[in-house]
């Protein structure tokens, strides 16, 4: 049965509004078929992608090792056959950590700055001035006792070394420990073909959130899977990426002008193109009325009170991401 762009935006913000507790210690998993051999696999509020083919799967995206253990469980014990073909969206830990569960089977393909952004820094890379301010016993590196916030929650994902302290390099190079680089990467464009069917990978260009974000099409599913810089149905995560909106926005024009009917993104609901243009328009019209208001000369939290975008209300995260993605535009606006 096809649920509602209503439905399932209900559905959405009642999980979304679950414990943290809870949803840690149970994760909400699924696997949903979307099309002809084509699914959405869910782990709590993140989005894999599996399409099965007659000699076995091509996965875009492995989010952990916990989840990629479960999901390999679950397509050998639904499909019989072994996944062929790890894809990487884009290099960031929450959606590319835990590949090497497939490792035995799979060939793993990724953007070309994929590699670069998995590379470790030298050794003698300081840290952050961010992490040198959490260092309190000044040894030069950030200890667990003395990491909050992201240092906190990644810890493990920023220790390469498995050492239980972060060095300026595992700093700079980011939380990507658990990401398994990619055996083949591209540049503009690549088709992988297996069996009776294909994915192609797409470079959606340089942008804020990351320089090595792929598309993944999949022709004959007439369908698109899109990360991180587009969700639908959902705000903007938090408080925007830093960087020119330019980039930003022709990445979403992009997909729009694709020829499919499917859009599964790896955050929010499923939905189509106009969902993805729809959230194009949101971050426009945020723009131009945060632009209007820093014009005449108006304060962040004037602009934060008065910028309510009611049009989006209904929409995931809107209480509590609203007023960050008025502040994010009002910085990104007054720093370019």
């Amino acid at each position: 049965m096809k649920m509602t762009h209503a439905v399932l935006t209900a559905v959405a913000s009642f999980l979304l509004a679950m414990p943290m507790t809870a949803s840690a210690q149970q994760p909400t998993r699924s696997i949903t078929e979307i099309a002809e051999n084509l699914y959405w696999a869910r782990n709590n509020n993140h989005y894999a992608v599996v399409l099965v083919t007659s000699d076995g799967v091509i996965l875009v995206d492995t989010i952990n090792a916990d989840f990629s253990e479960w999901l390999k469980g679950e397509i050998e014990s639904r499909f019989g056959v072994p996944v062929r073909y790890v894809l990487y969206s884009h290099n960031h830990w929450d959606h590319a950590s835990g590949g090497a569960v497939f490792a035995d089977t799979a060939t793993f393909v990724g953007h070309a700055n994929m590699l670069g952004n998995l590379a470790m820094p030298p050794a003698d890379t300081p840290l952050s001035a961010a992490a040198a301010a959490l260092d309190v016993n000044s040894d030069g590196y950030l200890q667990a006792s003395e990491a909050t916030g992201n240092f906190a929650e990644a810890f493990a994902q920023y220790d390469a070394s498995a050492d239980g302290r972060l060095s300026g390099a595992e700093i700079a190079r980011g939380p990507v420990s658990e990401v398994r680089a990619p055996d083949v990467v591209y540049k503009d464009r690549m088709t992988v073909r297996l069996g009776d069917s294909s994915a192609e990978l797409i470079y959606a260009g340089r942008m804020a959130h990351t320089d090595d974000m792929s598309v993944v099409r999949f022709a004959d599913q007439r369908a698109v899977f899109v990360v991180d810089f587009i969700s639908l149905g959902r705000l903007p995560f938090q408080a925007l990426p830093d960087g020119p909106l330019d980039p930003w926005l022709n990445a979403m024009r992009a997909v729009e002008n694709l020829d499919v009917d499917i859009v599964a993104p790896g955050h929010g609901i499923m939905g189509d193109l106009s969902d993805v243009a729809a959230h194009r328009r949101y971050i426009e019209e945020l723009r131009d009325l945060v632009g209007a208001g820093i014009a005449r000369g108006a304060s962040l939290e004037e602009l934060q009170a008065e910028i309510m975008m009611t049009p989006y209300q209904d929409w995931i995260s809107y209480a509590q991401w609203r007023p960050l993605n008025v502040a994010g535009m009002y910085r990104i606006l007054t720093t370019e």
